[in-house]
């Protein structure tokens, strides 16, 4: 569990290669998270290229992304979870995070959780960046790299938050 408690969020890179063995871990440990009835309906599309990552920031709040090693983002099939409108698949896509980042941390890699959906421009920008069919919806941009500097690890534990048994 001590990735888990590591993982910080980290915008800042140096110009260290990932290895596509990294890379490839990454993208296991997404496709590995739990999904509702067993939909899977995560899609990754994984980015390298210098000049496709520049196009990756959404908005001024996600410019880390540029200056990543590589990025990957994590896409929805709506035609996955017709029943539930595409509630499953924002569960679904966000535990492929969440596996996504923690894997990150255990190999000592930076990322940061950019959410693209359901923020319309967000969406729109990737759309057209990657001509994006109708039912993929993009859910997230997590950049890749190796951190600038280490990150503070502090206990996020909060006794306050738990209920035992009833409110």
């Amino acid at each position: 569990m001590n990735a888990i408690f590591a993982r910080r969020s980290i915008r800042n890179y140096t110009d260290r290669p990932v290895s596509e063995e990294d890379l490839h871990d990454l993208l296991h440990a997404g496709m590995s998270a739990p999904t509702a009835n067993n939909a899977r309906p995560w899609e990754f599309i994984l980015v390298t290229d210098k000049d496709l990552l520049a196009k990756l920031p959404m908005d001024n709040y996600t410019l880390a992304v540029k200056d990543a090693q590589a990025a990957i983002v994590v896409c929805g099939d709506s035609t996955k979870d017709k029943m539930m409108q595409g509630a499953l698949n924002v569960v679904d896509c966000s535990a492929a995070v969440e596996n996504i980042l923690v894997e990150a941390a255990d190999k000592g890699l930076g990322s940061v959780y950019y959410a693209a959906f359901p923020m319309e421009h967000r969406v729109a920008h990737l759309r057209e960046v990657f001509s994006l069919p109708e039912n993929i919806v993009p859910f997230a941009v997590l950049p890749i790299g190796w951190p600038e500097k280490a990150p503070e690890v502090s206990d996020r534990f909060d006794v306050s938050k738990v209920h035992e048994n009833c409110w």
